[in-house]
């Protein structure tokens, strides 16, 4: 499996995808530890949306409307009846992604996960481990509703920190966690 290249354009892309899926504003307007995944991705798809209209705006030079349409085309996520994320088939088994953008040349898989045990946690993995033998980039997010954030304060620690570095060199797998 070759891995798709880190440029500095597709790390910038990536950076603008994850704050567009990751924004303060999201977990501050929602209260994310009851609501339902989809509930949460309901409240993820339009920050995306803007973030990614302005990048169009930035990168094409169009207008906003025109970049926005262009924008909703680039994005593909199950809340829209109008698109559908494809299928991948790994081991006999159907996947796919909770969205995907394809921005820049490039095919990036979004995984959400929320979860205050292992075992949410551990899946996500296995998805974003599926999910990098088809697309170029997998951001995978985990919501941390443990009371005292236990996980999202554990993702830094050296064992962990060095497992993360791993599946971003070898796989392009990002872990991002609020």
């Amino acid at each position: 499996m070759k891995l798709a290249s880190k440029s500095k354009n597709r790390l910038a892309i990536l950076e603008m995808i994850e704050e567009g899926i990751s924004s303060r504003e999201i977990f501050e307007t929602i209260d994310y530890k009851t609501q339902s995944e989809d509930k949460i991705k309901q409240f993820i798809y339009p920050n995306l949306l803007n973030h990614l209209t302005e990048w169009v705006m930035e990168k094409k030079d169009f207008s906003k409307g025109l970049a926005k349409e262009k924008a909703k085309t680039m994005i593909k996520w199950e809340g829209n009846v109008n698109t559908t994320v494809r299928n991948i088939h790994f081991m006999g088994t159907a996947n796919r992604p909770d969205m995907t953008v394809d921005i820049g040349g490039i095919k990036v898989a979004i995984e959400v996960k929320k979860g205050n045990r292992g075992a949410a946690l551990r899946e996500g993995f296995g998805q974003a481990m599926i999910y990098s033998t088809a697309y170029d980039f997998v951001l995978y997010m985990f919501i941390d509703t443990s009371e005292d954030g236990r996980i999202k304060n554990g993702a830094t620690a050296i064992t962990e920190h060095a497992f993360l570095d791993n599946i971003w060199d070898n796989f392009n797998i990002k872990f991002i966690v609020v």
